[in-house]
């Protein structure tokens, strides 16, 4: 046994069928008619010869809490881990296909959903199972950048409502976060980086698959540094691009933009992290020149001692007030009625979308209603490596709670990671939340308060990511 670092890295492709509906509600749900860029499913195995996680970033939308499970223990059967020792961030481009979870839908979309799943599936098996094979002594180093290209998206309407648009003023947390695992000779076998921001700069009028802005970030990183380059997903959920959701059918022009101005923040930051040498602590004359005096850099020959560990939980989340039965099966019956006019007459497409996915949230409205207390399981977790921590959970969670854990942690880099181990809701704070409370019978424009797009019977109590944040803040500091 050596307490010795060790990495390997591992990418796949996982294009979807052309043909196959993408998994969107009101907007992005029309077939994928191309391909405009690879998805792709990339791991990195870091090991100190006893204790190994495995880092897993998905070119995907959403995913089951329940489908994350089953792919992280399978991932640990094959490289020999725990599952709590398994990470699996999404990206969340907009422009992937669904899985048959997500919604109903005709029997060849069905067959398609089931065919992508099983695909996406072997990718990354594959994947981890090469970066396990792969492990070589490594050395590992971070440092934060700053990037611009997010925009708050929680914009007030003149009637005082919330909309989906943009606040050029507002805050937004602009951290890039870099981790650099090399090999002893300073060649980078990874390059992990972070960013809050949802990857819709490829509109819902380019039906076509593509990695949006991540992809041609990691392109930057690896053309001009080498290695796999990793995107990471963090807390993006009231986060755009500044750009705003691509209106054009080809928007690629601006997908590569965003992405290379990402990218080169990483590279810019990443180029400054030395693994194999380090600056002398003084400067010094070259021989008998007098008069200047020079930095010198010398070789790293101790083996960098490594600490993993990693835990993971699921918590339970309380939903708000839960209306009486009369009333919710008053909504379920004007949604079945909905959905059959929709059906008989000649409307959008995206209008009979929104009218079975509320029947479907109608009904799970009166089945949480006849529960009485239902809870929502969401998982949480924390892995440690050296003095880096990465935390994932199983929601969209927004720029503050990823601020408000990075605060209050011991460890001098820590990133939140929203989108990680499934995506099965969105977390706002007490303060996104309207003035009268959220109402099953009210319409939401701004997608976090739209929970029947999750099929949630309601929203969350509002003290529930005060919860997450403390709870988040508990698990980390059991890695100390």
């Amino acid at each position: 046994m050596t307490d010795s670092l060790r990495a390997g890295a591992a990418r796949r492709t996982i294009n979807p069928q052309l043909g196959l509906n993408r998994p969107g509600l009101r907007l992005f749900a029309d077939p994928i008619e191309a391909i405009e860029s690879d998805l792709t499913a990339t791991a990195v195995v870091v090991s100190d010869g006893d204790t190994k996680v495995v880092l897993v970033a998905l070119d995907l939308m959403v995913c089951s809490v329940s489908f994350a499970q089953d792919i992280r223990r399978r991932i640990g059967d094959v490289v020999g881990t725990p599952a709590s020792h398994v990470l699996l961030n999404l990206s969340h481009t907009h422009s992937a296909g669904a899985f048959p979870e997500w919604l109903p839908d005709e029997p060849d979309q069905m067959r398609m959903k089931a065919e992508y799943k099983a695909h996406v599936t072997a990718g990354i098996i594959e994947a981890a199972r090469e970066a396990d094979q792969g492990l070589q002594p490594a050395r590992i180093g971070t440092g934060w950048g700053k990037s611009d290209i997010g925009i708050y998206r929680r914009e007030t309407g003149p009637d005082g409502r919330d909309v989906l648009g943009e606040v050029p003023d507002a805050p937004i947390d602009d951290a890039v976060g870099v981790i650099r695992i090399d090999d002893l000779d300073g060649r980078p076998i990874a390059i992990l980086f972070s960013y809050g921001c949802h990857t819709v700069t490829m509109g819902p009028r380019s039906m076509v698959a593509s990695s949006d802005f991540p992809g041609p970030a990691r392109d930057l990183v690896e053309q001009a540094l080498g290695g796999c380059a990793m995107f990471l997903q963090a807390c993006g959920g009231n986060i755009n691009p500044r750009h705003g959701i691509g209106y054009e059918e080809d928007c690629s022009d601006t997908k590569n933009r965003t992405g290379m101005r990402l990218g080169a923040e990483v590279v810019q930051v990443a180029a400054d992290i030395r693994t194999h040498v380090r600056r002398a602590e003084s400067r010094r004359p070259m021989d008998s020149i007098p008069n200047i005096l020079f930095w010198s850099w010398g070789p790293v020959s101790d083996e960098q001692v490594s600490c993993i560990r990693a835990v993971d939980e699921t918590m339970q989340f309380r939903y708000g007030e839960l209306p009486n039965l009369a009333a919710a099966e008053s909504i379920h019956q004007a949604w079945q009625e909905r959905l059959a006019q929709a059906e008989t007459n000649d409307v959008p497409k995206w209008e009979r979308m929104v009218a079975q996915r509320f029947l479907i949230w109608s009904g799970k409205l009166v089945d949480a209603v006849k529960a009485n207390d239902p809870t929502f399981d969401a998982v949480i977790q924390a892995i440690r490596i050296n003095d880096i921590v990465l935390a994932g959970i199983s929601v969209e969670a927004f720029f503050e709670t990823g601020l408000a854990v990075r605060a209050d942690s011991p460890f001098p880099f820590t990133q939140l990671l929203g989108f990680t181990n499934g995506c099965e809701a969105y977390l706002p704070r007490a303060e996104d939340y309207p003035a009268g409370g959220w109402k099953p019978t009210e319409s939401y424009a701004v997608p976090d308060l739209l929970v029947q797009s999750y099929s949630l019977p309601v929203a969350f109590h509002p003290d529930t990511e005060q919860q997450v944040v403390q709870r988040m803040s508990a698990l980390i500091r059991q890695l100390v």
